[in-house]
């Protein structure tokens, strides 16, 4: 069985129908990459994958429990989210950005995690002071902090320069092969994504 089953879902946004009639099966200790146009609806898939969505119909689960019925505290512990864009107003340091709201087993892993991201040097500066790309991996430490079995991305690569890119490439393909789940939302060429399992193109 999928540990995440997407059957036949209808998402909308507003008064308008994003998704319809879509499916999806994302095994355990896979890489997902949904690729597509500006507007296709691959952020809205990746937030009702998240539950973060309502579904106008059709259902999402994981590891066989439906979405809407896991309480949210629940699925915290289940998936990990980095969004496309994060904004932050106040001068916290990208360490403080950590460590506000996890539990000491994911604070213990920050230093490790941030070396892992080429950002241990700018662990102690503010958020305010970095770069779109530093904001980004910051946003992405913050998931890979927190032991989960799925982690959903939406656009990682998009403020990463190429070495960057390649070393969250290694980091995606290290965690599947210690079983993790990772759906990824890309504007990559399908070419490019021969380390990923399954490609989906086509949200229609």
């Amino acid at each position: 069985m999928a540990l995440i089953r997407v059957d036949s879902i209808s998402v909308p946004r507003g008064n308008r129908r994003i998704i319809d009639n879509f499916s999806l099966r994302c095994e355990e200790g896979t890489i997902t990459a949904i690729v597509g146009a500006n507007g296709s609806g691959k952020s809205t898939l990746l937030g009702a994958m998240a539950g973060d969505y309502p579904l106008e119909s059709g259902s999402i689960s994981i590891d066989g429990r439906e979405i809407q019925s896991i309480s949210l505290s629940e699925l915290s512990q289940l998936r990990s989210v980095v969004v496309q864009e994060s904004y932050y107003w106040l001068a916290f340091t990208a360490r403080q950005i950590l460590e506000m709201g996890q539990d000491a087993e994911s604070i213990s892993r920050i230093d490790a995690t941030l070396a892992q991201l080429n950002c241990l040097d700018i662990a102690d500066r503010s958020i305010l002071e970095l770069s779109g790309g530093q904001v980004q991996r910051i946003s992405i430490a913050r998931a890979l902090i927190r032991n989960t079995p799925i982690y959903l991305f939406d656009e990682p690569f998009s403020a990463q320069d190429k070495t960057s890119r390649n070393n969250l490439i290694s980091i995606f393909t290290e965690m599947r092969s210690q079983r993790k789940t990772v759906v990824l939302v890309l504007h990559s060429d399908s070419q490019e994504l021969e380390w990923c399992n399954q490609i989906v193109e086509n949200l229609s």
